[in-house]
């Protein structure tokens, strides 16, 4: 027969006792880290307990087995490991649209286009202070107009120069420090990693410190991007940047060149927008470079006195009535009768053609220069011979020889004509470096800003996008694994009243056994 004890009644209350109370205290647990980043609310999981029933050769007359009251195997998360995966996919992603988005706001603000005070609006008044000469060009204000727009230009590119530079080392700087953070959570989870394995070794589960390990893996898929796997003994391991970080409690550690290799998050968007600087600084320099050095068409006017040997793109006639033939040279000091067309070397190469107006006039005087022989952004000046006497400007073509001295006519300004006339001159660009290969100065300009606020845009997009993915799937982790108070307070009634039944129910058994036990066997005394 099936045998049960005199006191079950009190060991089944006993029991519904002690699990509520554990139910009120992870739920207590659960209301104290509502607003704990990380936190996954907990679960008591409960189940019957092992019931009543004496094995024997024959079944117990007793109907059924007895109940022996409820009991709970384990406290567990409530969380989603696919939800898991798909945030910190997206969430890497999100780090690096992010840092690009915010170094193309970078760029967009140096730049300052469109805007009435951009490198576009000096060029404007550099080209406009040619034309104001080429009107009078032996005006002095002109003149200092023209010195003052050119170094206005210079000093312009000089601090776009400068602003990409403190971007660019801000933004190795901040390499670094992401790499010595990624570090730093590397640590701490491989320290969380052995505590995990040892408290769940003795059958438990590592709820909080698997929340800190799981936070921990969120805020590094920020920084990098994260492939994880989880072994039996419920330690990680982490692949970033195609290193294996983590491997255990094994740490490999990243440096500042794997961000070169980080296939999403802030490292990568660090090293993208790295790229994106470069490519601005190499468009700059290529049209700083064009306008100063690169080869253009110019045509010279009837009676330029030629200041150098020079090959004529078309049939030229020379004072005198010599006919120079397309492709020979033009010898240096000859007069010209008819209009040439040649080739020259930019800005410089035009205004090395024309003459000052010193005494006597001098020519081959280069308008910018630069320190290292190539013209970019950084390296750039106007010329300081023309700085200290604006009357090294070359803007005329010829001279007159009075009394034997060479004079420059001081009228005359065909060469600031054809230097201001440049501002519409086509060029010829490196190729790959914007939508435009061939065009004028202005042209380029305009391609390049363009270019960028396509890029520009289409970052802010792909960043808005995915911010609005990666917070959905953040809602999404929320309503499985955040604490919602109204669900705790239902819970803790539910509870409550359970362990007030169990407790009335034991007071019951007990005053069963007390009429047994004290207040029975009294006949026949």
């Amino acid at each position: 027969m099936m045998m049960t004890s005199t006191f079950h009644g009190l060991e089944t209350s006993k029991r519904a006792l002690f699990v509520n109370t554990t139910s009120m205290q992870t739920l207590g647990h659960n209301i104290a880290n509502a607003g704990t980043e990380g936190y996954t609310r907990q679960r008591v999981n409960t189940t019957e307990a092992r019931p009543i029933w004496a094995m024997g050769m024959t079944r117990s007359q007793q109907p059924g087995m007895l109940g022996t009251g409820v009991e709970y195997g384990s406290i567990t998360r409530i969380r989603d490991s696919f939800l898991d995966t798909q945030f910190r996919r997206e969430n890497q992603y999100l780090g690096s649209w992010e840092v690009l988005n915010s170094t193309m706001v970078s760029i967009q603000s140096i730049l300052n286009e469109p805007s009435g005070s951009g490198l576009s609006k000096v060029m404007d008044d550099f080209w406009n202070a040619w034309e104001t000469l080429n009107r009078d060009p032996s005006l002095l204000s002109a003149r200092v107009a023209v010195a003052g727009a050119a170094s206005n230009l210079t000093d312009t590119l000089q601090h776009i120069s400068s602003a990409l530079n403190n971007l660019t080392s801000d933004l190795t700087a901040n390499i670094d420090k992401k790499v010595m953070e990624a570090n730093n959570i590397l640590d701490n989870i491989a320290r969380l990693n052995v505590l995990i394995r040892d408290n769940e070794s003795f059958g438990d589960n590592a709820n909080d410190y698997r929340d800190q390990r799981d936070l921990l893996i969120d805020q590094l898929s920020t920084i990098v991007d994260v492939q994880f796997v989880e072994n039996e003994n419920g330690m990680v391991s982490l692949t970033s940047a195609g290193v294996n970080v983590l491997d255990g409690e094994n740490v490999t550690y990243l440096t500042a060149a794997n961000a070169a290799t980080a296939t999403a998050g802030q490292l990568n968007g660090y090293t993208r927008s790295l790229e994106e600087t470069t490519t601005i600084r190499n468009q700059l320099n290529a049209l700083v470079s064009t306008l100063v050095t690169g080869d253009v068409k110019v045509t010279l006017s009837n009676g330029y006195i030629a200041s150098q040997d020079m090959v004529a793109l078309n049939d030229v006639t020379l004072e005198g009535g010599t006919v120079i033939p397309a492709g020979q040279n033009i010898p240096a000091g000859s007069t010209i009768t008819s209009s040439v067309d040649v080739m020259v070397k930019g800005f410089n190469g035009l205004h090395q053609l024309g003459y000052s107006l010193t005494d006597p006039p001098a020519s081959g005087i280069p308008f910018f220069v630069s320190t290292g022989g190539g013209f970019t952004i950084d390296d750039i000046r106007v010329n300081p011979a023309i700085i200290s006497n604006t009357n090294n400007i070359a803007a005329s073509s010829k001279y007159e020889n009075v009394n034997g001295v060479n004079k420059v006519i001081r009228g005359n300004s065909d060469i600031a004509n054809a230097l201001a006339s440049m501002r519409d001159a086509l060029f010829t660009f490196p190729a790959n470096l914007t939508s435009l290969s061939t065009g004028s100065t202005d042209d380029y300009f305009r391609a390049l800003i363009g270019d960028l606020g396509i890029r520009a845009s289409n970052t802010l997009r792909n960043y808005e996008n995915q911010y609005s993915m990666t917070d959905n799937l953040q809602m999404q982790r929320q309503s499985v694994s955040g604490v919602s108070l109204d669900e705790e307070f239902a819970d803790m009634i539910r509870f409550q009243q359970a362990y007030n039944a169990a407790a009335r129910n034991m007071t019951a058994v007990d005053e069963m056994l007390d009429r047994i036990i004290n207040q029975m066997g009294h006949v026949g005394r």
